[in-house]
């Protein structure tokens, strides 16, 4: 017995239904990305973001430890986007990955370099010390009349720096270079410091970095 195929019927036949194979494969695929997103998305008010520039991250889990102390109150990722502070393209990564952080680390020299753009976009920090009561441990740095950025590294003052452990979780100083001060900054169009909405997660991170960065008294 032989078998004929009827090719004409069946390119007549994907002529005519092969748009509706097409749609309704695109629909399953949509579908399970939509339920893919939504069991997996992070979305932005349930993740925390840092731009550090410095010289390089030490072996520290502050930011797993930020992450687990949370996650019972919603908080998903903390994110961490480390740069060297002396790449020449520096504030290309910062445009691309750190005007929308929640916290940037800054050598004092970057914070002045960008001192026109820092008071429209960061906190006056001494305006959340109520929520955040660690702050007022720490020296801040004068932009124009405000206090916008926090001492977390003074490059002169081992005095300083013994009250903090930050030089555990960052590295400050290169050899060959000569130690600057390095600032926290908080950006301020951040949603986790959105209280009308509710979204508070920056103001306890912060207190929790903050705090948890004092050296404990010996």
């Amino acid at each position: 017995m032989k078998i004929y195929l009827d090719k004409a019927k069946g390119k007549s036949y994907f002529y005519y239904f092969g748009w509706t194979i097409l749609v309704f494969l695109a629909g399953f695929f949509l579908i399970f990305f939509l339920i893919f997103q939504a069991r997996y998305y992070v979305k932005r008010t349930e993740r925390i973001e840092f731009f550090i520039a410095a010289h390089g991250l030490k072996e520290n889990d502050i930011d797993s430890k930020m992450q687990k102390a949370f996650e019972e109150d919603g908080l998903k990722e903390v994110f961490v986007y480390s740069y060297l502070e002396d790449d020449t393209n520096i504030y290309n990564y910062f445009s691309a990955n750190g005007e929308n952080a929640d916290f940037v680390v800054f050598s004092e020299t970057n914070v002045r370099d960008m001192q026109d753009y820092v008071p429209s976009n960061y906190f006056d920090v001494t305006t959340l010390s109520n929520d955040v009561p660690s702050i007022l441990k720490y020296d801040l740095l004068q932009i124009e009349g405000g206090s916008y950025a926090i001492k977390i590294f003074d490059g002169a003052s081992e005095e300083y720096n013994s009250k903090y452990i930050f030089s555990d979780w960052i590295e400050f100083t290169k050899e060959g270079k000569e130690n600057e001060s390095y600032y926290l900054l908080i950006d301020n169009h951040s949603p986790n410091f959105d209280k009308q909405k509710n979204n508070i997660f920056g103001y306890k991170t912060l207190e929790y970095l903050l705090s948890e960065m004092v050296k404990p008294v010996q």
